[in-house]
């Protein structure tokens, strides 16, 4: 299994990597509010909930799965989550954007899936938290799958007041009043990611592992 060479490498990537998804995530927001394609308009806070999601689910497990510093039974959940993030994310689109037939309840499912998959394997760790990194990544761990809870119900909201099928279909909540519900649940949980993500990255870029703290009499 493929791994950064350094530290410093891994740190580039990561840094680099949400910086890059930020960017995008502004040129998605400007393409579909202004062109308005197949989904509707999205709101700020849904918008930065996708990139979240993305980063969370997809972007951090690949770039801890290539963390030199961690055995295999550290990187096997994260591994296991980009994998069935990677299987959605070849189906979804095309529901979403080619056939027009996807549901919320397939998310839900999926959701269900990935939280309890994650919880299962969270559990066999809980006695390996040895080093820093290890009990930062084990904190993490539970804050991905933690970040399911949200997203069922998102998924559960979106199928109970929007079309989510044929051309007229609408995949994000606009900045409506209607939806204020939503959209102040979907903001508290932005705002908690926005606080936890740069402590996350600092304590797990820049800790010490079980194998590389300094041997104590």
């Amino acid at each position: 299994m493929w791994t950064f060479g350094s530290e410093r490498g891994l740190a580039a990537a990561a840094w680099s990597s949400v910086a890059a998804l930020f960017a995008t995530a502004l040129l998605f927001f400007w393409v579909q509010n202004t062109f308005r394609p197949v989904g509707g308009e999205i709101s700020w806070a849904k918008l930065f909930w996708l990139m979240y999601a993305v980063l969370f689910w997809f972007v951090l497990p690949l770039l801890l799965v290539a963390d030199p510093r961690l055995s295999g039974a550290w990187r096997r959940p994260f591994t296991v989550l980009a994998a069935l993030m990677l299987i959605r994310g070849v189906i979804e689109p095309w529901m979403l954007y080619v056939a027009l037939n996807w549901s919320p309840w397939y998310g839900i499912g999926h959701d269900i899936v990935c939280m309890a998959t994650l919880a299962i394997l969270g559990w066999t760790l809980r006695e390996r938290r040895t080093g820093a990194v290890e009990r930062t990544v084990f904190v993490h761990l539970i804050v991905t799958t933690a970040l399911f809870s949200p997203e069922i119900y998102f998924a559960w909201y979106m199928q109970a007041h929007f079309t989510t099928t044929g051309e007229s279909a609408i995949y994000f909540v606009p900045d409506d009043p209607r939806y204020s519900d939503v959209l102040t649940v979907t903001a508290a949980v932005v705002v908690f990611l926005s606080a936890y993500l740069p402590l996350f990255l600092y304590r797990w870029l820049h800790g010490a592992t079980d194998r590389t703290r300094p041997a104590t009499s």
